[in-house]
């Protein structure tokens, strides 16, 4: 393990960020308190919590999320992004989450990608994303760099590379 990044995962154990947004830092609260076992977000538990916090964000406060994202824990926006594919989530939201799931992927950097890249396809698709051409090169991009990188294998590229390519506008 990277020792500088180890560093910063102790760091931000012990002093966690503060926010300049309320219902951002009401976020980073509860997911840093529930970031146990996935059995215990039920529907009628902590996924509704969950749903209650993010379904009063209005576009300010994910714009607030993005700029802000370098000071998220990785675990917590995979936490995060996970709870996006829940049909409950999927039911209640009535803003794109597929395409904030994919702008996560494109700056999640600190850990492993190959989780996110799974369901990239999945989020898209389900919540029917009008991704724009932008988001699109830049993940096109991002396919490429981690075949590059050999953390994707050259099926997964192809596979992925064909599902970006269907959704030009």
């Amino acid at each position: 393990m990277n020792i500088h990044l180890l560093k910063k995962t102790f760091y931000k154990t012990l002093f966690p960020p503060k926010f300049g947004n309320e219902k951002i830092q009401s976020l980073y609260h509860f997911i840093s308190q529930n970031d146990g076992p996935v059995e215990r977000w039920e529907a009628d538990g902590l996924l509704a919590e969950f749903i209650r916090i993010i379904k009063g964000f209005e576009e300010s406060d994910i714009t607030y999320f993005f700029e802000r994202i370098s000071l998220w824990n990785s675990y917590y926006l995979v936490i995060i992004s996970d709870k996006f594919l829940d049909s409950h989530v999927r039911a209640s939201v009535s803003y794109d989450l597929g395409l904030i799931y994919a702008k996560v992927f494109l700056l999640y950097e600190d850990a492993d990608p190959y989780y996110l890249i799974d369901n990239l396809e999945i989020a898209i698709t389900m919540y029917h994303s009008k991704i724009d051409k932008a988001t699109l090169i830049d993940l096109t991009h991002k396919i490429e760099l981690l075949h590059y990188r050999k953390l994707i294998t050259k099926q997964q590229y192809d596979y992925h590379l064909t599902f970006i390519k269907s959704l030009n506008p």
